[in-house]
């Protein structure tokens, strides 16, 4: 069974046939040559709603709740003057058609978007696709990723709440960091002050115990889209959810780690802190064709 190789969630290099666009402030600008000036606010303090949205089968996958987040961000951050939803919707749609010669070159890909408050009142925004691992999405899918509990902490949700988008990431980049260390290729889980779990740079944790599908609380972590779409499958599967705090033992003790996040959907950790290497569980399975049912529909 294989480790996963990378804590990325898309960036493999690739030789580009076709230049791709991206939108910016209202100019379409090849998406390589993207840049933002020094004074913004997104750059001297990582004031930066963001939002990524994986296309199956040509559609954006649960657009609406990524809209609904979106929305949620930029009022928490007080970030005015962008487009309405319905504009914001249409230009995504507009940055898709205008990048038809590149995505011929691609198998699979997501959409990006990100919004400071810009200078001097003028908000900045940029729309962007990404391509995605086809390759690294099956592997793990199909052998999962290797977890490493952390001793980086969550920022307090007194300093901002968790459950909005943003791009200041230094606590993830610090927990994959150490994980790395440890064991490269895995995923960093950063604790909370008190010592319980919360989620990884790319995924929500979840836990399986005796049939039972267990995360931490909304208001302890990033209320992932992929998250509720599992936690919508557990319904319909007749699987147990419930919602409490999380410890290390517990992770290390638990039947099944499952882990939930844009690119990939649902996948599972084959290891937890160096533990010998694990396979998919039978509720992984069963949610896993349950998200492969759902995405064909779509």
């Amino acid at each position: 069974m294989e480790s996963d190789p990378s804590a990325s969630d898309s960036d493999r290099p690739q030789v580009p046939r076709a230049v791709r666009l991206a939108y910016h402030n209202g100019q379409w600008i090849p998406g390589d040559k993207l840049c933002i000036p020094m004074r913004d606010p997104a750059v001297t303090q990582a004031v930066t709603a963001v939002e990524r949205v994986r296309v199956y089968n040509g559609r954006l996958f649960q657009i609406d709740r990524h809209l609904d987040r979106w929305q949620h961000t930029t009022d928490a951050l007080a970030i005015t003057g962008l487009p309405s939803r319905q504009e914001l919707a249409e230009q995504i749609d507009e940055v898709i058609r205008r990048n038809d010669a590149w995505l011929q070159t691609q198998n699979e890909f997501g959409v990006l978007w990100f919004a400071s408050p810009g200078i001097a009142g003028s908000p900045t925004l940029v729309i962007d696709l990404y391509p995605i691992d086809s390759a690294l999405m099956q592997r793990r899918i199909n052998s999962g990723s290797p977890l490493i509990v952390t001793s980086v902490r969550q920022p307090s949700a007194e300093c901002w709440p968790r459950n909005i988008k943003v791009r200041c990431r230094l606590h993830y980049y610090l927990a994959d960091r150490e994980a790395t260390r440890q064991n490269p290729g895995s995923l960093g889980i950063l604790l909370d002050s008190d010592g319980s779990i919360t989620e990884t740079s790319i995924a929500n944790v979840l836990i399986v115990h005796a049939g039972e599908v267990v995360s931490p609380p909304d208001d302890q972590v990033l209320q992932g889209v992929s998250r509720d779409v599992v936690r919508e499958l557990c319904d319909a599967l007749d699987i147990p959810w419930r919602e409490r705090r999380i410890y290390p033992d517990e992770l290390r003790a638990a039947d099944e780690v499952l882990l939930t996040g844009t690119s990939c959907g649902l996948w599972f950790a084959n290891s937890i802190d160096g533990s010998p290497l694990r396979s998919a569980g039978p509720v992984y399975q069963r949610l896993r064709a349950g998200f492969d049912a759902l995405v064909a529909d779509h």
